[in-house]
């Protein structure tokens, strides 16, 4: 018996029995396309003599069914009683001999390369090796029954709720940010001060702006929701309205400007100015009540793209600032640099990727999803509690 310490040892054993054994046989509770073996999975098909792999919580990657899916030999479980959760990798290998690797790596690439996993490999030289081969054969037949192939439909479905799983997974793995160029290691969210505060300690942060008025600011957001309120497209608006969302113009009453200026953006002015309404078409997939989900901010993007020359994350996120500061921060110049910092992210966000790496984390927050205050002035900010992080990053 060998123990093997890490994924990487894992990876490199599996490796050796594919490549030597006649026939193999697994139960795994997940596999992904992106798995380090995969490839050499695909080119050992004929070995295969039982691929028994559960799509429970569809972890198990869509491409990775549709590749294996027409395989007499393969199946895949969805447990409706408990959870299908073995990691067993048997090889039957010339000249009488067999190996099988036990442990707690799935056949992803997590479960082969970065994860902290262990596993044991046995064999026929083992004590008892008879008795445990004989139990683990019986045991890759009692999970060969439990798999089926699924059907066209059920593949289409499968994948449509494993894409919206994706986005709810990943921000459970601590992983928001990407390697850093320094090579320092992801942090995990209950390392962020950002992250973990409570909403007191958030509001303490943001109740007083030494650059821009507090209240000016709400003043800002309030008028804003009033005009949502009021009318039912950007493009209903009149004009000196459109021009105070995009936050081209200042009034005696009311500082526009706060939370991103675009007076320097000639193309978005012009835009604002012509009444484009394909910029109020884009800011009408975002909902002005309820949650906002990244299939919203998807078709808010895929419209606001294209909609006018050199549209892009500063002009965009100014606008949906302005509609939901419950859940965006405009992202410009005058803020990127800290932000980015606090976010451990590159500054080159884009309207792309903003979601993944901005909304996504902030949503996480503790002070994001306490509940509403009752003070008048925590209430305030509250509403607009995504918007008040520029407090927190501006820069002049």
């Amino acid at each position: 018996m060998n123990f093997l310490a890490s994924a990487p040892a894992i990876e490199s054993a599996l490796r050796r029995l594919i490549n030597e054994c006649k026939t193999l046989r697994w139960a795994v509770a997940w596999a992904s396309q992106s798995a380090p073996l995969r490839g050499l999975l695909s080119e050992s098909r004929g070995k295969i003599e039982q691929l028994t792999v559960g799509i429970h919580f569809y972890q198990t990657d869509p491409e990775f069914i549709k590749a294996f899916n027409m395989h007499e030999h393969a199946g895949f479980v969805m447990n409706p009683d408990g959870v299908f959760h073995p990691k067993l990798y048997y090889f039957d290998l010339p000249n009488g001999k067999w190996a099988c690797v036990v442990g707690s790596a799935n056949f992803t690439a997590g479960g082969l390369k970065s994860n902290n996993e262990v596993a044991v490999l046995i064999g026929e030289d083992d004590v008892d090796a008879e008795a445990s081969r004989s139990a683990i054969l019986s045991a890759l037949n009692q999970f060969r029954r439990m798999g089926r192939r699924l059907s066209d439909a059920d593949l289409t479905a499968y994948r449509d709720i494993w894409k919206r799983q994706q986005r709810r997974i990943q921000p459970l793995s601590g992983n928001y940010e990407p390697q850093g160029a320094t090579g320092r290691p992801r942090r995990s969210p209950l390392d962020v001060p950002l992250f973990t505060a409570g909403w007191g300690t958030y509001f303490d942060w943001v109740k007083v702006d030494t650059i821009l008025s507090t209240e000016g600011r709400l003043r800002v957001l309030e008028e804003a929701r009033r005009l949502f309120i009021q009318y039912e497209h950007l493009a209903d608006m009149p004009i000196e309205a459109r021009k105070g969302i995009a936050g081209i113009i200042q009034t005696e009453q009311l500082d526009w400007l706060a939370f991103g200026s675009m007076r320097g953006s000639g193309y978005f002015k012009q835009a604002i100015a012509s009444n484009c309404t394909a910029i109020s078409v884009a800011l009408d997939q975002i909902p002005l009540e309820g949650p906002v989900e990244f299939r919203h901010y998807e078709a808010f993007v895929e419209k606001f793209v294209g909609a006018f020359q050199n549209s892009g994350i500063a002009t965009g996120t100014r606008l949906l600032t302005l509609k939901r500061p419950d859940y965006f921060i405009c992202f410009d110049s005058k803020n990127r640099k800290k932000l980015c910092e606090n976010f451990e992210i590159p500054q080159n966000v884009t309207l792309k990727d903003y979601w993944d790496k901005v909304v996504e984390r902030l949503i996480d927050a503790n002070w994001w999803n306490s509940s509403e205050p009752t003070g008048e002035l925590e209430r305030r900010i509250w509403a607009g509690r995504a918007a008040f992080l520029d407090v927190l990053f501006y820069e002049e």
